[in-house]
């Protein structure tokens, strides 16, 4: 992974030094995508089609290379064949996947022309957090418990595109991403444990922790956005 992260700045700072920029040249596109997003691999074993929306901005350093940063919000539901597996418990779970990229862009036609398909690469951080709400089914008085884990990790999100330029200020985005989260730990503690219990009480490795069912996060995004050229 640090060979790659390298790499990704390695590739950053010879674009900027082979990049012929002059005042008239600058070029800014600030947009916004949003679209749907399929988990895969032990990832979709617990969760299924979400919501993916994300930020970008990007700095053009010459007609086909631009870099930039995306902040991106990715939201999965239940895979209920594992979560209403048991008929005595109704769960509600959802998941979460914050990044915050830094991204390259290699344009394959020059910016001007109003089709502009692309390459990119995004490098950087990853905030994951999983919610488990369960309430008991069996009971005239269930009591609702709840749990948080999260973790923060670094992964990678290459894509595939193409803009449209629609006038002078306007472009649409179509685009093609996968998501790669790797390193995930085998089990992670549960924060905000409800109903809270005593400090003097001694929770049993499976009430402090979840054992994870996958090691990585690879997801499938397609995206539709609107951007704005400056």
């Amino acid at each position: 992974m640090k060979a790659l992260f390298l790499a990704f700045l390695s590739l950053v700072f010879i674009s900027s030094l082979s990049a012929q920029r002059s005042n008239k040249d600058d070029r800014f596109i600030v947009g916004l995508n949003g679209g749907v997003v399929k988990p895969m691999g032990d990832f979709a074993n617990e969760s299924k089609l979400g919501t993916d929306l994300s930020l970008n901005a990007k700095m053009l350093l010459n007609p086909k290379i631009a870099v930039g940063l995306s902040v991106g919000y990715m939201d999965f539901a239940q895979n209920d064949d594992l979560w209403s597996g048991d008929n005595r418990v109704k769960s509600d779970v959802n998941y979460q996947i914050i990044p915050i990229v830094f991204t390259a862009t290699y344009f394959i036609q020059a910016y001007d022309l109003d089709f502009r398909p692309y390459a990119s690469l995004g490098f950087g951080y990853f905030l994951y957090r999983n919610h488990v709400e369960s309430i008991p089914t069996n009971t005239y008085t269930p009591i609702k418990s709840e749990y948080t884990i999260s973790s923060n990790k670094i992964g990678l999100i290459p894509n595939v595109g193409f803009m449209y330029n629609l006038s002078k200020k306007l472009a649409v985005d179509v685009n093609l991403k996968l998501t790669y989260i790797p390193n995930f730990e085998d089990k992670l503690e549960k924060k905000k444990i409800k109903p809270s219990l005593s400090d003097d009480v001694e929770l049993s490795d499976l009430q402090k922790y979840r054992y994870m069912g996958f090691d990585k996060i690879t997801t499938t995004s397609l995206t539709v956005g609107m951007y704005y050229r400056f």
